[in-house]
């Protein structure tokens, strides 16, 4: 009985020992039949390898994982002959070339225009909160025109006969802005109209300045204004004035801002119109401008 014992607890750690030594052969087979499927070297594989000495990090090399081809370079262009395609389309499609750059002129231009609309809307805010002494018509008016001019232009003086009658015909403010640009002689009269408003005449001079009564020498004219009331001794006096030079500098400052650079030029609510236009257009930007 003692025997049978003995007998019977080898047997069972014999065949415990056999059935560990298959688990460990199939582990080992797993891997194996692993290793050759996925070409995976384990020899290349670890962790990113810290260098001590260096302090920089070394990254694991993958080159095993990469599927290995043959590159055919004949397949590829060389800089030489990318450069000459390139010409020979657009050398072959002018038209097309041509319409992608008109496209882009056109956008850059929209949004060029886009931020000059936006400015301009500011600038005009700037200039209505601003005191304007020179100015024909209804000072209490809502509908305010503001006409940059200069008395040596031809077409400003035609374009005074067109804002009279629609004056005539509309309770407007007339701000004048004077921008003498076309020599010394414009820079003389609008010193006279600037100088002028210091003593409440300057309705009177802006309208003989653009009349055909207008004499061409300035002896002349100073003699015509003494005619029509104006104090000719206080008009030489404040010509040289810190008030006149200050004006000056204040309308060559909205020139500058609306970047005008020829007359007449006028602003209409929030339209800007560079040139003449006649009365019935006036009245039709003031309308829907003040509607």
């Amino acid at each position: 009985m003692g025997i049978y014992v003995k007998k019977k607890k080898f047997n069972i750690f014999r065949v415990f020992l056999i059935f560990l030594f298959v688990i460990m052969f199939l582990t080992t087979l797993y891997f194996f039949n692993f290793s050759e499927k996925s070409n995976f070297d384990l020899s290349n594989i670890a962790n990113t390898q810290f260098e001590e000495e260096s302090n920089q990090i070394i990254e694991p090399d993958l080159s095993s994982f990469i599927k290995k081809e043959d590159v055919n370079f004949d397949e590829y262009f060389t800089k030489k002959e990318f450069d000459q395609s390139i010409k020979k389309f657009i050398e072959d499609n002018p038209d097309y070339i041509l319409g992608v750059l008109r496209e882009y002129q056109l956008e850059q231009n929209k949004l060029e225009q886009e931020k000059t609309d936006q400015k301009n809307i500011s600038s005009i805010k700037n200039l209505n909160l601003a005191y304007h002494p020179m100015y024909l018509g209804d000072s209490n008016s809502t509908k305010v025109i503001y006409e940059f001019v200069d008395y040596n232009c031809g077409y400003c003086q035609k374009f005074h006969q067109e804002l009279i009658n629609v004056m005539n015909n509309n309770s407007l403010k007339l701000v004048i802005i004077q921008m003498p640009i076309l020599g010394n002689f414009s820079e003389e009269l609008t010193k006279l109209a600037l100088a002028s408003s210091l003593q409440g005449k300057f309705e009177i001079v802006h309208n003989y300045l653009y009349s055909s009564d207008r004499k061409l020498d300035i002896e002349d004219i100073l003699a015509d204004l003494f005619l029509r009331g104006v104090d000719l001794d206080t008009l030489k006096s404040d010509l040289d004035s810190q008030e006149v030079s200050d004006f000056l500098s204040i309308h060559r400052g909205y020139v500058d801002e609306f970047k005008f650079t020829g007359t007449p030029a006028t602003i209409i609510g929030n339209q800007i119109i560079p040139g003449f236009i006649d009365a019935n257009k006036i009245t039709e930007i003031l309308e829907k401008e003040f509607s």
